[in-house]
């Protein structure tokens, strides 16, 4: 009973033609790749397929540039082949904004001095929260000195 209180809010919230813009948004994107030169094809991501416009993200302002100068062929090659009528726009994003790294192996906080930890411990017995203040008892005692 809750999945389908779930689905239909999801089906209310999402805009229409959902459906096909998700679909359509990896074929866009391989054509990008397909069509565009090196390295330029490396550097452009497409961000948002909306009724009014088409926006695809460079790595670089260069890479932004050079598809804005070029844009009018793009769009043509667009509607050609996907029959999208939108207008261009293009945004420079750096990778590290549009790219999601696997988390890093977390490395062990530095060493917590007797005092800090014991001011933490006093904090935590002021906090009327229960969660809260357990949470920072554990904390305390995860920075305890092994």
């Amino acid at each position: 009973m809750v999945a389908s209180k779930i689905d239909r809010l999801c089906q209310s919230v999402l805009p229409p033609g959902f459906e096909q813009v998700k679909r359509q948004l990896p074929q866009i994107q391989r054509f990008l790749e397909q069509n565009l030169p090196e390295p330029v094809n490396r550097e452009v991501t497409l961000l948002t397929l909306k009724p009014d416009e088409i926006v695809i993200a460079a790595n670089s302002p260069l890479v932004a540039n050079y598809l804005r100068l070029h844009a009018g062929e793009i769009q043509q090659q667009l509607r050609e082949t996907f029959g999208l009528e939108q207008a261009l726009r293009f945004r420079t994003i750096p990778d590290s904004m549009l790219k999601i790294d696997s988390p890093k192996a977390l490395h062990r906080p530095g060493q917590v001095g007797a005092e800090s930890l014991e001011a933490l411990r006093r904090s935590a017995q002021c906090i009327e929260d229960e969660n809260l203040r357990a949470a920072m008892l554990s904390l305390a005692e995860s920075l305890e000195p092994d």
